[in-house]
């Protein structure tokens, strides 16, 4: 499928979140949330989302930062969990953009909000991870994510906020998610509407603040680039 997609205002949306910081890649939760991970889950699975932050002729971007829009629902009390995290050339997959060679990987223990309403009520919540100068390889300057997680202590489950097509304000999205059943890639939206069936995980990027000019030259153009 092809679609044409617009910068949408970049430049009013990637101000610096710092003094050192801009934004490159943003969006933010009006399509609800997707929650795979529990108790019983694996280490080996992973969980990813991509997109990218070029104009197929950018330079490389150095990146410093990234924040995860992540949920639980169902906790009755405050856990934790080893969240297992790569950063990657595209999608971790290999199956939509980039190579999906992982540029870097940590472990960062979190902490898992406790449910404050109902059993099925969401609880939202941002993990921000740096990132050691890691460089995108330009181009379109492919981008994405995996996250797993391991000794999960906590009784709900854990996942991704969701941002539908309307909700991307920096860089841009792809249709669909990435999972890993231990053995195999596979790819994965949320059906087929154009707005709210995309899996468009709830993310933000940072660079250094003097790549601002070469952010804000994306403003005003449109990218038209076969999406998976």
């Amino acid at each position: 499928m092809y679609r044409v997609t617009m910068a949408l205002a970049i430049a009013a949306a990637t101000g610096s979140a710092t003094a050192a910081e801009t934004v490159v890649f943003d969006n933010f939760n009006d399509n609800g949330w997707f929650t795979p991970f529990d108790s019983s889950t694996s280490s080996d699975v992973r969980y990813g989302d991509s997109g990218w932050i070029g104009t197929g002729a950018s330079a490389p971007e150095t990146l410093t930062r990234i924040e995860l829009g992540l949920v639980t629902v169902g906790g009755s009390f405050q856990g934790s969990t080893d969240l297992l995290f790569s950063f990657h050339d595209g999608s971790a997959s290999g199956l939509v953009f980039g190579s999906g060679a992982e540029l870097w990987s940590t472990v960062v223990t979190i902490d898992l909000p406790q449910t404050d309403g109902g059993p099925t009520d969401p609880n939202f919540f941002t993990v921000s991870i740096d990132l050691p100068g890691i460089q995108t390889l330009g181009g379109f300057n492919n981008i994405g994510w995996a996250v797993g997680v391991d000794n999960y202590n906590f009784d709900g489950t854990l996942g991704f906020q969701a941002a539908s097509a309307n909700a991307q304000t920096a860089g841009f999205y792809t249709v669909n998610a990435s999972s890993y059943d231990g053995t195999n890639w596979s790819l994965f939206s949320f059906g087929g509407d154009p707005v709210t069936g995309v899996a468009n995980f709830v993310t933000t990027v940072y660079t250094p603040a003097p790549g601002a000019a070469g952010v804000l030259a994306l403003a005003g153009l449109a990218a038209t680039r076969r999406r998976r």
